[in-house]
């Protein structure tokens, strides 16, 4: 919504987003301030248990959850940054029918992003790298891989260096070294862990294409050019991996084999395809401004093609997932990611995306 301009359109909507993002914040609120936890956010009892900060980061959950997490921190970074450009919201806040957030508690969701930071320049989820590779050896779990620490991910460090980036643009003196060295690391890690083909692998979801979106938005978003070599390659990946019918597909096996999925979304897509990663796919692609339109205009017409009477999208396989071996099946996917997609596509190519190559042969 924020993205195409039409935050002005759906003004309830934005307004529902502003309170649920302010009442969230973690350890924040008058509130949360009140209860017993606040009281363990000091210095020395961080110390004390071995806790990281959490004043001022966004949880997984609602703001009862406590643990703050670098991308959830900094997609709600980014959520009240997009939506301090809605003069209705603003207007509430000084009406006093919203809550205010202030600079302050910006300032400290910065400061939960930059020492979530790693030292390979990454972001993994709840907390910093503390321990090594090897520690997998031990892992006692017949289900779940790579738990034994947590590792730095193209999820979440595209998430915490893009809410940097956004934060930037409108406080550009608040921590100024600080933060524009922790996007430069940030996109120097992303750049590190791209594969040869070009890809990214993605950790939290089914797979590539979603890992690519990511990519490529981190790196564009960190001051990257969109000619860059590391963006060419894997919009060239992406563009080897459609389909037939103009759709992207990936299932299960993408997660575990570490190898996009040789037949797509086999079971529970559309012929290969699946509407997700369609979407992921031209939402990477659009970041970057692909020059082959005509793919970006077939995954765009997939999209549209695949849309019920109801509005919604069809359930299809799953597309989530967490270490490697976890399916989960996030049901908003398939009706939030489309909508996302074609709003990007139409917002980065315009009229562009509707042209017929044919009649224009004609012309």
């Amino acid at each position: 919504v924020w993205e195409c301009g039409l935050l002005e359109k759906f003004p309830i909507l934005s307004a529902k987003v502003w309170a649920f993002l302010e009442r969230t914040q973690i350890l924040s609120t008058e509130c949360s301030q009140s209860t017993p936890a606040y009281q363990y956010e000091s210095c020395d009892s961080r110390d004390k248990f071995y806790r990281h900060v959490s004043k001022g980061g966004w949880p997984f959950s609602t703001s009862a959850h406590g643990w703050p997490i670098s991308d959830c921190t900094g997609e709600g970074l980014k959520g009240v940054l997009a939506l301090m450009d809605s003069p209705i919201v603003m207007d509430g806040v000084k009406r006093g029918i919203l809550k205010d957030i202030e600079p302050r508690r910006l300032y400290d969701a910065v400061n939960v992003i930059l020492t979530l930071q790693n030292e390979d320049g990454g972001w993994a989820t709840y907390e910093n790298n503390r321990g090594f590779g090897w520690y997998e050896e031990l892992n006692p779990s017949e289900v779940f891989g790579d738990i034994m620490i947590d590792y730095s991910y193209v999820e979440c460090s595209m998430a915490s260096l893009t809410a940097l980036a956004d934060f930037h643009e409108k406080y550009p003196d608040h921590r100024t070294n600080e933060i524009t060295f922790a996007i430069k690391r940030g996109a120097e890690f992303m750049k590190s862990i791209q594969r040869k083909d070009g890809s990214w692998y993605g950790s939290w979801a089914c797979c590539f294409c979603y890992g690519c979106w990511f990519g490529i938005e981190g790196l564009i978003k960190s001051g990257e050019s969109a000619s860059s070599p590391a963006i060419q390659k894997c919009c060239q990946y992406l563009l080897s991996q459609q389909r037939a019918n103009g759709g992207w597909g990936e299932d299960f096996t993408s997660c575990y084999d570490k190898d996009y999925a040789a037949n797509g979304m086999q079971s529970y897509g559309d012929d290969g395809s699946g509407v997700v990663n369609t979407a992921w796919a031209l939402m990477a692609l659009s970041a970057a401004k692909c020059n082959d339109v005509e793919a970006v205009r077939k995954g765009v017409r997939y999209l549209m093609s695949r849309q019920l009477d109801c509005g919604d999208w069809p359930q299809e396989g799953i597309a989530g997932v967490f270490n490697r071996a976890c399916g989960i099946t996030y049901t908003a996917y398939r009706n939030v990611f489309p909508i996302w997609a074609l709003g990007r596509c139409v917002a980065t190519y315009g009229d562009n995306i509707d042209k017929d190559p044919c009649i224009k042969e004609l012309e």
